[in-house]
């Protein structure tokens, strides 16, 4: 192919011809050709990559309470209900309702 990728110059594009799929495997930057009108469609702009490797897809962050991690929640809750039920001499049956009620919270948010 005589054609170097408009992004970073490589003239090395791979070409899918099952998918009709164009890319650059040095930045990412791909299109979709219609083979019957050869219309071009942009799927990835792509970009320079220092290295030429294509950057990883974000990593999904679930949510979770207080913006910490579900096990810092739970561990820093459990923490707090021992500390709270040492301090004031609480029955443990306090503490096993408290944990249980932590261990709910934490399995829902998990």
């Amino acid at each position: 192919m005589d054609i170097a990728c408009p992004q970073c110059g490589n003239p090395n594009l791979q070409v899918d011809e099952a998918n009709s799929v164009v890319y650059c495997p040095k930045c990412g930057f791909s299109v979709k050709v219609d083979p019957q009108t050869g219309n071009v469609t942009p799927i990835s702009q792509g970009g320079p990559q220092p290295g030429g490797n294509l950057a990883p897809p974000p990593a999904y962050k679930k949510p979770g309470i207080f913006g910490m991690d579900p096990l810092t929640f739970f561990m820093l809750g459990l923490s707090l209900l021992l500390l709270v039920t040492f301090l004031y001499n609480l029955d443990l049956t306090i503490l096993g309702v408290g944990v249980a009620v932590l261990a709910l919270v934490y399995w829902k948010i998990r």
